[in-house]
């Protein structure tokens, strides 16, 4: 469906058409606002869409235009800005603000900068308004990346203040990936939590679903490694620290792959020693032992205390968006496939 989005600029009759796609759908029956025409989702709408699933529809609730002027005015920024208010019921987050921070969402830091220097259209050092609304042209059917005609939400006064004048500096975006990242895993990492666990500690069978939730593992190969996980006595929980390690090494996994792909030339197992030391070089964290010792256990197929190739790797491997879900009708498929598959669909066609 093309929503329609009525200007606020100097052409009143101007209307913005975003292309179809079923990442669009996505985000219309996730969205729980609706103001001039447009779909808006809350902060908690984003978390709650990051951390389901399955497929869901929203009563929408219809704001007037002096609530809309209330939640944006109420924005609060500053030159550093903290970008947690973004994850809060208040906040205002557009189609292309969804597209945009899904697409930053759990990437390695060199690629963040990559990110940054693409949106940087100028190479002066700084995004601005005008070159973040030229990422709108891949998304909308009339390629309108004027700012003046697109509503103004929560994330782009953050980023440019009210005014509309200020620039993002590369401390600023990283800023934003870490507040993005850090918001998005606790609310998965809650996601697991059983009642009884510690506060920032969770069961070692619900780590496990929470990382088993990014593969491609079929339904077979996680009940096996999950039984493995609820019989294992060594630790009671995982905390959010380890767990972030965990999952800052999957974002980081092409990397893994290719530093212990010589063993598999080689047809050696790998060593607690030789899979920590891979895991520091590629993702820059240190797995404590802990940690260490639960992987294998439940990784390892044989139990002599090495990971084969097979044993991890191969379960692990996931598309390189990072974005975890299965798709309805497709348990091998994860959510990061179709969502890259989108884009760069969208991306083609903007450029056709």
């Amino acid at each position: 469906a093309v929503v329609s989005t009525q200007s606020t600029g100097d052409d009143e009759d101007f209307v913005i058409k975003y292309k179809s796609s079923k990442i669009r759908e996505n985000f219309s029956a996730r969205a729980s606002l609706e103001y001039n025409g447009e779909y808006f989702m809350t902060g908690r709408d984003f978390l709650e869409a990051w951390i389901t699933d399955e497929y869901y529809e929203k009563d929408k609730i219809e704001l007037y235009s002096d609530e809309y002027e209330t939640l944006i005015t109420s924005v609060k920024t500053s030159e550093n800005p903290s970008f947690n208010s973004l994850f809060t019921a208040t906040a205002l987050i557009s189609y292309p603000d969804y597209i945009f921070l899904r697409s930053i969402l759990h990437r390695p830091d060199d690629l963040s900068v990559k990110s940054f220097k693409m949106l940087d259209l100028d190479l002066n050092g700084f995004i601005s308004l005008d070159e973040y609304y030229a990422l709108c042209k891949m998304f909308t059917k009339n390629d309108e990346g004027d700012p003046k005609k697109h509503l103004k939400t929560t994330l782009r006064v953050l980023l440019f203040d009210h005014t509309d004048t200020g620039k993002i500096t590369l401390r600023n975006f990283e800023q934003l990936l870490k507040d993005v990242q850090q918001n998005c895993l606790k609310a998965e990492f809650n996601k697991f939590r059983q009642r009884g666990n510690a506060k920032d500690m969770i069961s070692v069978s619900g780590f496990l679903r929470a990382v088993l939730r990014r593969t491609k593992a079929s339904a077979f190969k996680k009940a096996k490694l999950l039984h493995k996980a609820e019989v294992y006595t060594d630790i009671d929980a995982i905390s959010f620290e380890q767990f972030k390690s965990m999952i800052t090494l999957m974002n980081n996994f092409s990397d893994f792959e290719v530093a212990v792909r010589m063993y598999q030339i080689a047809k050696k197992p790998l060593a607690k020693l030789d899979f920590k030391r891979a895991v520091y070089i590629c993702s820059g964290e240190m797995f404590d032992d802990t940690l260490l010792d639960m992987i294998f256990y439940v990784f390892d197929e044989v139990g002599d205390g090495y990971l084969e190739y097979t044993d991890f790797v191969q379960i692990m491997k996931f598309p390189e968006t990072g974005f975890a879900a299965k798709v309805v009708q497709d348990e091998q498929s994860t959510l990061g496939e179709y969502f890259k598959k989108c884009v760069r669909t969208e991306m083609l066609r903007s450029y056709a």
